[in-house]
């Protein structure tokens, strides 16, 4: 990548807080005039692959790419990140996509409407970066919520007559328990996750990959309240509360178990296949749909209006449950943003050390010429000051600008979104 390019590019953080601020108050204002986008004559090239989470699913208004049906956001957080640092985008995100469409197989949309080309099809030796959050349809999360949906925090379930989805999931007991989730997530997902990583890396030679790991949807055991997480799909009274957490007690902790090894295992195949990897989950803990105060992730919402279907006639599931809000997608555009800011910075070629001298060889010693003693001081072309700097060959000043600009912008991001009230949700 021409030096004078990533010097612009990094240059562009600046713009990075009045663009991540004004989408994350008003997704909707998000458009194609690109007024945020730094004027560069040879952009670096960015190609953002994966599913609903980095397409922005629930966060509207959508646009029709990569296809009619893939729910991706115009204010994205890859769009987010390109309109800041002035990337040439090619966004191939789209809701429902397993790791099989990133390497080989378009993907009919979840609505049917569409189909979605291969999405490692648009890597190429020109690709300068790529981000990609993947491996979450593959485990099948969104078939293993819909399964732990409960009646009350003590179950049981809706779909089946049982107390919970631990119970659904795991067999046996004892030193003969099997997790039939660790058992796929460890045979068939990590494996087909390492597979994708490391055909990203041969399709797209010159770029730096950076892997982006799913935020916390259930929170650990510190982030849950006193009186637990759950709060009910539909009331008494018949009325159906926004953001509800219809989990039991025993599935809030299952949940997340299943969610940190799924990051580990995206984090284990990122980094064998040489890719930078961004994990969420920590950082989100305390942000989780759980939370009532500043929640990143959408609780479950059933509507009579437009949604997904719930299997209920005349019911629909609002979109986006269990993905990022405003303030989640702001997030995430400053932690990606960060990743993908360090990728792009320019780094300076190590200095050539200067030879240490090499004292000549003394002249026989005679009683009136004695040797001259070495001279003393600090070994010649070392730093004394910043040896480690030295040694990396890295310009520290446009890495410490992009970390600074890019954190200022999501803090922006996320407290501006989180400034409106959550309305409460009723306790059983």
């Amino acid at each position: 990548m021409p030096e004078t390019r990533i010097r612009r590019t990094v240059a562009a953080l600046l713009a990075l807080p009045l663009v991540v601020g004004s989408l994350a108050l008003g997704a909707q204002a998000a458009s194609a005039d690109d007024a945020g986008r730094a004027s560069v004559a040879d952009p670096v090239q960015y190609v953002a692959l994966g599913d609903s989470y980095s397409a922005g699913f629930g966060l509207e208004p959508f646009s029709d790419e990569p296809a009619a049906g893939c729910y991706q956001a115009v204010a994205n957080y890859p769009h987010l990140i390109a309109d800041a640092l002035g990337l040439a985008l090619t966004d191939r995100t789209c809701s429902g996509a397993v790791t099989a469409n990133i390497r080989d197989t378009p993907q009919t949309t979840i609505t049917g409407a569409g189909v979605a080309p291969v999405q490692s099809d648009a890597l190429s030796a020109d690709t300068d970066v790529v981000t990609v959050t993947i491996g979450g349809n593959d485990l099948g999360f969104s078939t293993v919520a819909t399964s732990c949906l409960a009646q009350s925090a003590q179950g049981p379930l809706f779909a089946v007559d049982l107390p919970n989805c631990r119970a659904l999931y795991v067999q046996g007991s004892g030193e003969f328990e099997v997790d039939t989730l660790k058992a796929k997530l460890d045979g068939t997902v990590a494996p087909a996750l390492a597979q994708t990583f490391a055909l990203i890396a041969a399709k797209a030679p010159n770029a730096r990959v950076v892997v982006v790991g799913y935020p916390s949807i259930a929170p650990d055991v510190s982030n849950v309240p006193g009186g637990g997480c759950f709060t009910p799909l539909i009331t008494g009274s018949g009325t159906f509360p926004s953001n509800a957490f219809p989990f039991t007690d025993v599935d809030t902790g299952y949940l997340h178990e299943t969610e940190a090894r799924l990051d580990a295992a995206i984090r284990t195949a990122a980094e064998g296949a040489g890719a930078s990897y961004v994990s969420t989950l920590a950082a989100t803990e305390s942000h989780s749909a759980c939370s009532t105060s500043d929640p990143y992730i959408n609780g479950v919402t059933l509507t009579t209006g437009v949604g997904s279907p719930s299997g209920v006639e005349g019911l629909s599931v609002k979109l986006g449950v269990l993905h990022p809000n405003a303030a989640g997608v702001g997030f995430l555009a400053t932690e990606v943003g960060a990743a993908v800011a360090e990728a792009i910075a320019p780094t300076e070629p190590s200095p050539s050390p200067s030879p240490t001298p090499t004292p000549a060889s003394p002249a026989p010693a005679s009683p009136a010429a004695p040797s001259a003693p070495a001279p003393s001081g600090p070994e010649a072309g070392a730093d004394a000051v910043h040896p480690a700097l030295a040694a990396t060959g890295n310009d520290p000043l446009p890495l410490a600008l992009a970390a600074l600009a890019v954190l200022a912008a999501g803090a922006l991001a996320a407290a501006a979104a989180t400034r409106r009230p959550h309305p409460a949700r009723p306790r059983p």
